[in-house]
C-alpha cells in the first residue's frame, strides 16, 4: 500500500468517524429531550453552615440512583426525573449523609435547598481529601475480586486513575509502565508489546477487567477507554490459574453509570498527529433500569522515521440492565484495530555509537503491506447481591486477537559499516481466549473480634494462539545502503517467502480458589488461600522435526499472608505466594518443557498520609521462577530447559496529593534478576535478558486552585532506566555480558481546566536524547541492534464535557 493511498484511506476513516460522532451526540440529545417530556426537574442549591455556596458536593436521587456534582455556586439540577416521591441525598467524605424528601410532578420544577453541617473552610479541607482519588485509590476494582481496603491486603498493589493518564498526556496502554515501580516495556509500541514486571516477562499478565491469560493483546487500549490501571506485583492467584510470578496489569475500562455523561476529546501533536473521541453514557430509559456507555474514536499520525504511518480506531459500547437494586446483567464489547509501518523502529550501533545511524532511516520497505492488529473483546457479567454481606458474580468472556502483515527487520551490518543487512518477515497470527469465572464473596464474624471476608472462585479457560509465518533471510537478501538507500522494491520480491511454517499452542485449565481474609481485633489480618489447577497444554508445529503433544498437569498453589495494622492508615505485611503457568516447547531427544512454577516471598509497608491524600507503598521481595525454557540454538524448533531465574529487589511507590496544590507520582525499583540454576554452568549468574537493575520515575504537577488563574497547572516528569542486559543464554552469549546504555528522559506539561473544559500541552524527551528502548547484541556484526527511543515530541489535547 502506497503512502498516498494510506493517507486517503485513513482520512476517509476519520471523516466517517467524525460523522458518526456527530450522529451519536445528536441521537443522545434527542433521546434525552424526548424522555424529559414525561418527567420533571429538580433544581436546588446547597450551602455550608455559614451560608456560603457548597461546591463540588455529590448530590443523588436515591431511588433513581442518579447523581451529579454541585457547581461553583452550590447549584445542581436533575432533568428528566421520574414523577413521584423521591429522596435527595447529599454525601461527601468528612460529614454525615444528609437526606431530604422531594415530590416531583411531570413537567414541573421542584426547588430544593439544603444546608450542610460544616462551614466553608471545613468543606474546603474535606474536598481536598476526597479529591485524592484523582491519583490514588483505597480499593481495587471489583474485577480484582479483593473486597478489602488496600491497606489490609498483603501485597504491593498500586492503582492509577484516569487523571494520572490525562496529566501525563498518555494515549495508550503501551505508555503506562512509568506509572508504577518495577514495570518496564522491553519491546513493542502501538500494536503488540512485551512487559516486564520485577524482572520477569509478564506479557501474558496483561488483563482487561479481570479477563486475561496466555494471549497477546495485538491492539492496545486507547487511553480514552480506560477508567483506571491496577498494578499487582508478584503472583496473583486470586485472579487466575495461569499467572506469572512477576505480576500483572489490569486495565479497567469505562462502565455504564446512571449519571449522564457526554464528553468529546480532540488532540494534535508531532508528526501530524490527529485524534478524536467521544464518550457517552447514562440511562437509556426513564425508569433507570437500562444504562449504557459508548466510547469510540480514531487516531492518525505519521512517525519520526521515513514512511512511518499509523492509525487506530475503536468502538466500545457497554450496556447494563438492572433487574432490581440487587441484580444486574452487563454486556461489554470492545473492537480496536490499528495499523503501523513498523511496530517498533529498529536501528543499529556503528562502532558502538547509538547516534551514528540517522534516527529517521527507514528499515522497512514502503511497498511492504503494513502490519495491522485487531482486538475483539466480549464480556457478559451477572452480579447478584443476596444481602449486605454476600454477593455472587458470574462472567463469561470471549476474546480474539489478530496480527497480520509483512515487515523487515535488521540482521546486522556489513564489515565496512556502510550497508545494513535486512530480512523480510511475514506473519498471519491469531489468538483467542474463552474464559468463564464464577465467584462468591461474603463476610461473617466468628466472634466479636474476628471478621472473615471469604472469596470462593471457579475458573475455566481455554486459550489458543498460532501463526502462519514466512521468512527470507539467507545471504542478506535485502541490503540497504546507509548513504544511498533504495526503497520501493519490486512487490513480487517482497511476497515470496522460501522459509515457511506454522504453529499452534493451546492451553486449557480448570481451577478452584478459596481465600479467607481474617481480621482479628481490628489489628491483625491473616490471609489463608489456595488454588488447585488442572492444566492441559498442547502444541502442534507443522514441522516433521518438531514433536506434537497434549499433556495434563495438576498443581496446588498456596497463598499465605499476614498484615499488622498500626492504624487504619498504616500497615506492615508479609506474604508467601506461588504461581503456575503453562510452558510450550519440546526438548531435542525427547520430552517437553514442564509448566513454569514460581514462588514469591515478600514483606512490605503501606502508608496513607494527609487524610488519605497520599499513599506510600514499599516492599522487598525474593521471587524464584523454575523450569524456564529457551530456544535451542543447535536444534531449531526445539527448546532448552535453562533451570531457574531468581529476582530479588525493592519497590517503592509514592502517589497522591501532598497539599491542595501539589500532586506526585514517583516510584523506584531495584531489580536483580539472574539465572541461578542451569545445566550450562557458564551462564549461571547471567542477568535475565532485557532487565536492568534500577528504574526510577517522577511526575510532579502544581495546580493553582484559587484566584484569577484557578485551574492552571504545570507538570514536570523524569524517567531513568539503568543499563539493560542485551544477551540471551544459548543465543548471543559468545562475547560475554553486554549491556544497552542507561538513559534519562525529561518531560514537561502545562494545562488549564474548568468544570467542563480541559486542555493540556505535553512535551516529551525535552533534551532530545537518543536512547535504546530495548534490543540485543548481534554477535556476527559486533554491534547492538536496538529499538529507537522516540525523539522530542509534543501533544496538545483537549476535552469538553457536554454533560
Amino acid at each position: 500500500m502506497k503512502a498516498g493511498s494510506f493517507s486517503t484511506k485513513t482520512s476517509n476513516t476519520m471523516r466517517k468517524l467524525l460523522l458518526l460522532f456527530g450522529m451519536c451526540i445528536y441521537y443522545w440529545s434527542q433521546l434525552f429531550a424526548q424522555t424529559e417530556e414525561d418527567g420533571g426537574i429538580i433544581k436546588g442549591v446547597i450551602t455550608t453552615s455559614d451560608n456560603k455556596p457548597a461546591a463540588s458536593v455529590t448530590v443523588q436521587i436515591k431511588e433513581l440512583r442518579r447523581s451529579t456534582i454541585t457547581d461553583d455556586n452550590g447549584g445542581f439540577i436533575f432533568k428528566n426525573a421520574r414523577a413521584g416521591k423521591h429522596t435527595i441525598e447529599v454525601t461527601s467524605i468528612g460529614f454525615a449523609r444528609i437526606e431530604k424528601a422531594v415530590t416531583i410532578e411531570a413537567g414541573q420544577t421542584a426547588a430544593v435547598q439544603i444546608q450542610l453541617t460544616v462551614n466553608a473552610e471545613q468543606l474546603a479541607e474535606i474536598l481536598v481529601s476526597s479529591d485524592r482519588k484523582s491519583y490514588i485509590a483505597d480499593k481495587v476494582s471489583p474485577s480484582l475480586r479483593l473486597n478489602a481496603d488496600l491497606v489490609e491486603v498483603p501485597q504491593n498493589i498500586t492503582v492509577a486513575g484516569k487523571q494520572t493518564l490525562t496529566d501525563m498526556g498518555m494515549l495508550t496502554k503501551s505508555e503506562i509502565s512509568r506509572i508504577s515501580s518495577a514495570v518496564t516495556k522491553s519491546y513493542g509500541s502501538d500494536l503488540d508489546l512485551e512487559i516486564q514486571i520485577r524482572g520477569f516477562n509478564s506479557t501474558f499478565g496483561t488483563f482487561r477487567n479481570g479477563i486475561g491469560g496466555p494471549i497477546w493483546w495485538n491492539a492496545q487500549e486507547d487511553a480514552s477507554m480506560i477508567e483506571r490501571v491496577e498494578f499487582v506485583k508478584g503472583p496473583a492467584g486470586f485472579m487466575i490459574a495461569n499467572s506469572e510470578p512477576g505480576g500483572l496489569i489490569n486495565v479497567v475500562t469505562k462502565q455504564p453509570t446512571h449519571q449522564r455523561t457526554a464528553e468529546v476529546g480532540f488532540g494534535v501533536g508531532s508528526w501530524n498527529l490527529v485524534r478524536t473521541y467521544v464518550d457517552l453514557g447514562g440511562e437509556l430509559v426513564k425508569d433507570g433500569k437500562f444504562t449504557c456507555r459508548l466510547n469510540l474514536g480514531a487516531e492518525r499520525r505519521n512517525d519520526y522515521y521515513q514512511f512511518g504511518e499509523f492509525y487506530r480506531f475503536w468502538i466500545c459500547p457497554v450496556v447494563s440492565y438492572e433487574f432490581d437494586i440487587n441484580t444486574s446483567l452487563t454486556y461489554e464489547f470492545n473492537y480496536v484495530k490499528a495499523a503501523a509501518q513498523e511496530n517498533a523502529h529498529q536501528s543499529i550501533t556503528i562502532n558502538g555509537d547509538l547516534e551514528k545511524l540517522p534516527i529517521d532511516l527507514a528499515i522497512n520497505d514502503p511497498n511492504n503491506p503494513k502490519f495491522w492488529g485487531a482486538n475483539l473483546y466480549n464480556k457478559l457479567t451477572l452480579k447478584h447481591r443476596f444481602n449486605d454481606n454476600w454477593a455472587f458474580t458470574a462472567q463469561a468472556a470471549y476474546v480474539t486477537n489478530d496480527w497480520d502483515g509483512t515487515t523487515m527487520f535488521l540482521q546486522g551490518i556489513n564489515a565496512t559499516k556502510d550497508t545494513l543487512n535486512r530480512f523480510n518477515y511475514y506473519s498471519d497470527w491469531t489468538g483467542n481466549l474463552t474464559n468463564l469465572q464464577l465467584f462468591m464473596d461474603g463476610k461473617f464474624n466468628t466472634g466479636p473480634r474476628a471478621e472473615h471476608k471469604v472469596l470462593v472462585g471457579i475458573d475455566y479457560g481455554q486459550g489458543n494462539e498460532g501463526s502462519e509465518e514466512g521468512f527470507v533471510w539467507e545471504n542478506n537478501p535485502f541490503p540497504l545502503s546507509i548513504k544511498e538507500p533504495i526503497y520501493y522494491l519490486a512487490k513480487d520480491t517482497l511476497t515470496t517467502f522460501n522459509d515457511r511454517g506454522s504453529w499452534l499452542d493451546a492451553n486449557r485449565w480448570q481451577s478452584l480458589y478459596v481465600q479467607d481474609h481474617l481480621k482479628l481485633f481490628n489489628r491483625v489480618v491473616v490471609t489463608l488461600a489456595g488454588r488447585f489447577t488442572h492444566l492441559t497444554t498442547g502444541q502442534n508445529y507443522l514441522d516433521p522435526a518438531t514433536a506434537q503433544y497434549e499433556v495434563s498437569d495438576n498443581k496446588f498453589t498456596p497463598r499465605l499472608g499476614l498484615t499488622f495494622l498500626f492504624t487504619k492508615d498504616i500497615s506492615a505485611y508479609a506474604l508467601h505466594d506461588e504461581s503456575f503457568l503453562a510452558q510450550h516447547g519440546t526438548i531435542y531427544g525427547g520430552g517437553r518443557l514442564p509448566p513454569l512454577t514460581g514462588r514469591n516471598n515478600e514483606v512490605g509497608v503501606k502508608i496513607f498520609l494527609f487524610k488519605r491524600q497520599l499513599s506510600i507503598n514499599a516492599s522487598v521481595y525474593d521471587i524464584k521462577k523454575n523450569d524456564v525454557g529457551t530456544g535451542d540454538p543447535d536444534h531449531p524448533g526445539y527448546s532448552l530447559k535453562t533451570g531457574q531465574i531468581r529476582s530479588q529487589g525493592v519497590d517503592v511507590d509514592i502517589a497522591g496529593r501532598i497539599n491542595s496544590n501539589l500532586f506526585i507520582n514517583a516510584n523506584y525499583a531495584y531489580v536483580d534478576a539472574r539465572i541461578t540454576k542451569d545445566e550450562d554452568k557458564t551462564i549461571v549468574g547471567l542477568q535475565n535478558p532485557g532487565t536492568c537493575n534500577n528504574l526510577a520515575n517522577l511526575w510532579l504537577k502544581y495546580l493553582i486552585n484559587s484566584g484569577v488563574f484557578k485551574g492552571l497547572g504545570f507538570g514536570a516528569g523524569y524517567q531513568y532506566t539503568d543499563k539493560r542486559c542485551a544477551v540471551n543464554p544459548n543465543q548471543n552469549f559468545q562475547d560475554g555480558v553486554k549491556y544497552l546504555p542507561a538513559y534519562s528522559l525529561f518531560d514537561a506539561a502545562v494545562s488549564y481546566s474548568t468544570g467542563r473544559f480541559n486542555i493540556g500541552f505535553n512535551i516529551y524527551n525535552i533534551a532530545n536524547n537518543r536512547y535504546a528502548a530495548g534490543g540485543f547484541w548481534s554477535h556476527p556484526s559486533q554491534e547492538y541492534v536496538f529499538y529507537s527511543g522516540i525523539p522530542t515530541n509534543f501533544r496538545l489535547q483537549t476535552t469538553i464535557k457536554l454533560q
